[in-house]
């Protein structure tokens, strides 16, 4: 008997400190969202959503992924942040790289008989770190479609290619407010010719080339190579 009610009391003991380690838990979680609940809650928020999706780049005040675009893309005044221009005017680069990488890997995926749809984040490097780059998925699969009919379309056949992707490339840009120079993805589609249909696709310059001294000289990104230039070498 004794050791029956012994050994009650140790259980009870034992329940007792369970349930205070999950009172505990609950009340530092507490503490955790009312903490991130205070003034400056939301941009705290974005902040670590973003930083979760692998933007490092400081310049973008931790926004990246879908919620970058959604800055970029709302209207006036919804969503505030004292460097929306500066953002956007660094975002100019990182969307024509994020197209460009689209375009590619479609291209590359053409020439290797597969068909597999693109990520929704594309990580996008700057000089200043990396961006997590989101498109909508409608104009990203039909950045990757274009991309994957030029992989199978001589010289000659790049009119009609070259007609939806300026479409499509003059959607984004507007959504995102930014202004798209005239044949700024020319080199993706060049004219017509053997030589022009297997032309490498350059490297562009980092987010923050065109702030730069002397012109706006764009930097390149050194050490790498884009996908077409390693397609040449299979």
């Amino acid at each position: 008997m004794i050791y029956f009610f012994m050994l009650a009391i140790l259980v009870g003991l034992i329940g007792v400190g369970v349930l205070a380690l999950y009172v505990m838990d609950r009340v530092h979680k507490i503490e955790k969202q009312t903490v991130r609940a205070g003034p400056a809650g939301s941009a705290s928020a974005a902040s670590a959503a973003s930083a979760a999706f692998g933007t490092t780049d400081p310049r973008f005040e931790g926004f990246g992924g879908q919620r970058l675009w959604e800055l970029l893309t709302a209207p006036e005044g919804e969503v505030a942040t004292p460097a929306n221009a500066q953002i956007r005017h660094l975002y100019a680069q990182v969307l024509q790289r994020h197209i460009e990488e689209i375009f590619e890997e479609g291209t590359l995926d053409g020439r290797q008989g597969v068909r597999m749809p693109p990520a929704a984040v594309r990580i996008i490097k700057t000089s200043g770190g990396q961006v997590a780059s989101w498109l909508p998925p409608a104009e990203s699969h039909a950045l990757y479609e274009i991309g994957l009919e030029r992989s199978m379309s001589s010289g000659t056949g790049f009119s009609a290619l070259r007609t939806r992707l300026e479409k499509v490339c003059a959607r984004l840009y507007e959504k995102a407010g930014i202004e798209l120079m005239p044949q700024l993805f020319g080199h993706l589609l060049p004219g017509g010719g053997a030589a022009s249909a297997n032309q490498a696709l350059p490297s562009i310059g980092q987010p923050d080339s065109a702030a730069g001294v002397g012109g706006g000289a764009e930097e390149k990104s050194g050490g790498s190579e884009t996908v077409v230039e390693v397609i040449k070498k299979m």
